[in-house]
């Protein structure tokens, strides 16, 4: 997939065999074009911009989860938890003995909260039947976040919560090298590659350093006048 913004004859390949960066030095430029692509609008946005896959051009509607603040994780993501609470689902249903300990271990559960409610005048029960996935829902099944953890460990937690999910749509982070090390950058690059997630950083700060696992599309002043 190449990712083509109006008015600039370069392309910025995207793909999950290495992490691609869009780094703009204009910042009134760079803004437009993190509002264009956010907004999914195409050739409608503020700073037009087309997806191409080969010869056939692609719409970004959906194929974007933005990431603007690192300490702010969207751990709760409908497209990547709703996936993993479906995948455990399958695994349950899969597997005859834990499927039976587990529903026999809930129907203990309901059992026992229903003693209680004999113990009121009016008659209760449950309604809902049990399901692995409302019961995920219910008790909050998510991943388990340190706050005390550094800020790399929880974005290589992230990526790995994205894999888990089959996440094969865009993931992008906006100026994430501003609070990374080289050598955390460069983990955070190898960890998404090996996660086989595409990945695409929108950075407005110059960055000469080098990295294995980057591809990188730069648009400087020098370039906006020519």
């Amino acid at each position: 997939m190449n990712l083509v913004l109006s008015g600039f004859s370069e392309a910025l390949a995207l793909g999950n065999d290495k992490v691609s960066v869009l780094e703009v030095h204009n910042r009134r430029l760079f803004a437009r074009i993190c509002q264009s692509l956010a907004s999914e609008l195409d050739d409608e946005a503020l700073e037009p911009y087309a997806l191409w896959d080969g010869e056939d051009r692609r719409s970004s509607r959906n194929r974007f989860l933005f990431v603007l603040d690192p300490f702010e994780l969207p751990w709760s993501e409908r497209a990547l938890l709703g996936e993993v609470h479906e995948r455990v689902e399958e695994m349950f249903l899969a597997e005859d003995d834990v499927r039976q300990e587990i529903e026999a271990a809930g129907r203990a559960l309901s059992e026992r909260v229903a003693s209680l409610g004999l113990r009121l005048q009016s008659d209760y029960a449950f309604e809902v039947q049990w399901e692995m996935r409302k019961y995920l829902k219910a008790f909050d099944f998510s991943v388990e976040v340190d706050p005390s953890d550094a800020l790399l460990d929880n974005l290589i937690k992230f990526l790995k919560l994205a894999s888990d999910a089959s996440f094969d749509k865009q993931l992008v982070f906006v100026n994430l090298k501003t609070f990374l090390e080289p050598d955390e950058v460069q983990e955070f690059y190898r960890q998404a590659v090996f996660s086989k997630l595409s990945v695409l950083l929108l950075e407005n700060i110059p960055d000469e350093a080098s990295f294995e696992y980057e591809r990188k599309m730069v648009i400087d002043l020098d370039f906006l006048q020519s």
